[in-house]
């Protein structure tokens, strides 16, 4: 669909409108509810929605509405997934216009509590590169007449128009990202250089006057300071492994898991042995290799700061579509009532947005072991 074929001047004009309105340095959520409500409004409907196509492309990860109240929204529970006549939109790539939804081949019907709905309207949403991002859905025009063919020539344009605009966030995005892991990695690397050496500095001119000092109180006082320089040089180091980020992407994840089990043993003085299944980093893609690192680093960094282990077993192997990473080590353990922190949610999230799920077995005085799993191609 190009410009030139909106022949009406104030649909083209309230289209360039809309799309100089359109926020970009806005949150995605944010831009997302902002393109579905200007569609809605720009088509002149009642309704509107915005499918968001999961990683299987012939499903819906997100729904997001206009024009239905919360209240309704309550009503209605669970939102679509992508089925009839949603689906019918998404494998067809193509604008769907259907005047009376009741009597439409594909139509699943609504559930309770849901408004009346009769006239649709479906446009893709195409990125760029011609990529299906998502779709458009508009229902029920204000003037209760059915959609004509201005109107999906209007809608599909402004599709493509939303998925420039996402395609503009999602870069913007991402040059913060490379941003902050660029000044992360000169945070690593000053705390390691100059913070690291200069508390060894203290340190080490403490040893030196020890021996100088004949009041007892006093060399009590000096081996308490350099157990807490100790200390604090150990959290440094923990932090250090923490922010470091997975740098060399065009390493296999064999070469990533034993890098970052080999830097656990020689900078922060646990013993990590890995076992992986050969052939394995053939059968993930780079989605899921990079998170699964991003996971074996934050177990990692939780059992060095809480665990109190000297060795841990790392495992990785593959079973049918999934990956399963295993980590299991020989310290203190936790009550799971009062041990579950925000690293360890934080990993089960990252593992359900994978496909997969995160569970932990451990209670006082047995160690941990950690399940991380998620799906080879997630």
């Amino acid at each position: 669909m190009k410009f030139r074929e909106l022949r009406d001047p104030d649909r083209l004009h309230a289209l360039i409108d809309a799309m100089l309105l359109m926020e970009t340095e806005a949150t995605l959520s944010s831009l997302l509810q902002q393109i579905v409500a200007t569609a809605t409004e720009l088509a002149g409907a009642r309704y509107g929605a915005l499918g968001v196509l999961a990683r299987d492309g012939t499903t819906l990860s997100e729904f997001i509405t206009y024009g239905i109240d919360a209240k309704a929204s309550a009503v209605i529970g669970h939102l679509p997934t992508g089925k009839g006549v949603l689906g019918e939109t998404i494998m067809g790539g193509q604008p769907l216009r259907i005047d009376d939804l009741a009597h439409h081949a594909g139509s699943v019907g609504f559930p309770e509590g849901h408004p009346a709905m009769h006239r649709f309207l479906g446009v893709p949403i195409l990125t760029r590169n011609g990529h299906i991002w998502g779709n458009l859905y508009i229902t029920e025009p204000l003037n209760d007449e059915a959609f004509s063919y201005d109107d999906e020539l209007l809608l599909a344009t402004f599709g493509r128009v939303a998925g420039a605009v996402i395609d503009q966030s999602n870069l913007r995005r991402e040059l913060r990202e490379l941003s902050v892991a660029e000044e992360r990695e000169r945070l690593a690397r000053d705390l390691h250089d100059t913070v690291i050496q200069r508390l060894f500095g203290v340190g080490l001119g403490l040893q030196m006057a020890l021996p100088h000092v004949s009041d007892d109180d006093a060399s009590a006082r000096i081996n308490l300071a350099l157990d807490e320089l100790n200390e604090t040089i150990h959290d440094i180091r923990t932090t250090i492994f923490e922010i470091d980020q997975d740098r060399a992407t065009d390493d296999t994840l064999r070469h990533r898991a034993t890098a970052l089990t080999n830097e656990v043993g020689s900078r922060l003085g646990v013993q990590a042995h890995l076992q992986m299944e050969a052939g394995l980093s053939q059968q993930v893609n780079e989605h899921c290799a990079h998170h699964t690192i991003q996971a074996l680093r934050e177990i990692l960094s939780n059992i060095v700061r809480h665990s109190e282990a000297t060795h841990v077993e790392v495992n990785l192997r593959g079973v049918d579509d999934y990956l399963v990473l295993r980590v299991r080590d020989d310290g203190v353990g936790f009550d799971k009532v009062g041990g579950v922190g925000r690293g360890l949610r934080n990993l089960a999230t990252r593992a359900e947005d994978l496909g997969g799920e995160c569970t932990i077995d451990s209670s006082a005085g047995s160690g941990t072991l950690v399940t991380w799993i998620a799906l080879k191609k997630g």
